[in-house]
């Protein structure tokens, strides 16, 4: 049997799986997503992002249509998309071939988070640094995008349990500024803190408490997982 090759590859696990969406690697996954994004418990808010993208004149990436199978019980948010996600797959998903995808991936096994408890998404829906649009304040962004974080929540299938903001240097300024400083609770849901799960940061040590990045994540996703099983 000839060697798998895993050229162009950055999410082995998704890849192995049959489930990658990169539309330089495996192209029909992509359209077959494609033509499911309508569908399912996620379909709804699909339709909302081509409403948002007619609205604003952003591109923003469609919603997985295989996350949240189960009710969405759990929001997973990042600062903005990947360039996988919005050029390589349209998709906000973790299934996208990118290395944070793969490493949440691992954190999902891990911590028996299922992705039919959970939808992956952003604080700001677009780009900011889309070089079309010029230079752009991502404060400024985030209070734009409190709106649509807003109506994501609302539009969410199921109830949701609660919120993982991913990124201390990245996610949560965008998130105060959307939010505010104090919100430990959004729209009922609990809202936990943890470091951003991208290759540059994962192995780090945090500056201030000199512990593991990876080791923060496996206890915020085997917290939140206890909380939707």
């Amino acid at each position: 049997m000839a060697p798998i090759s895993y050229r162009g590859v950055k999410n082995r696990i998704a890849y192995d799986r049959g489930e990658l969406l990169s539309n330089v690697v495996t192209p029909q996954n992509v359209a077959d997503r494609l033509a499911e994004r309508y569908t399912g418990p996620i379909g709804e808010l699909n339709k909302w992002v081509d409403g948002v993208r007619a609205a604003t004149g952003e591109s923003v990436p469609y919603f997985d249509p295989w996350a949240a199978s189960g009710g969405a019980k759990v929001l997973m948010l990042l600062q903005d998309p990947s360039g996988a996600a919005d050029g390589e797959s349209g998709f906000i998903s973790l299934h996208n071939n990118d290395q944070t995808a793969h490493n949440v991936y691992k954190l999902c096994l891990e911590t028996s988070l299922r992705y039919a408890d959970y939808v992956p998404w952003n604080v700001i829906p677009w780009w900011v640094a889309n070089p079309a649009k010029g230079r752009r304040s991502l404060g400024a962004e985030a209070r734009r995008a409190r709106r649509y974080l807003e109506e994501v929540v609302e539009l969410l299938p199921g109830d949701l349990a609660a919120v993982i903001v991913m990124g201390k240097t990245q996610t949560w300024p965008a998130w105060k500024a959307a939010v505010g400083p104090n919100h430990r609770r959004f729209h009922g849901a609990e809202v936990v803190f943890t470091a951003h799960p991208g290759p540059l940061s994962i192995n780090q040590p945090d500056k201030e408490t000199g512990r593991r990045n990876r080791d923060h994540l496996v206890e915020v996703f085997a917290h939140v997982a206890s909380m939707v099983r």
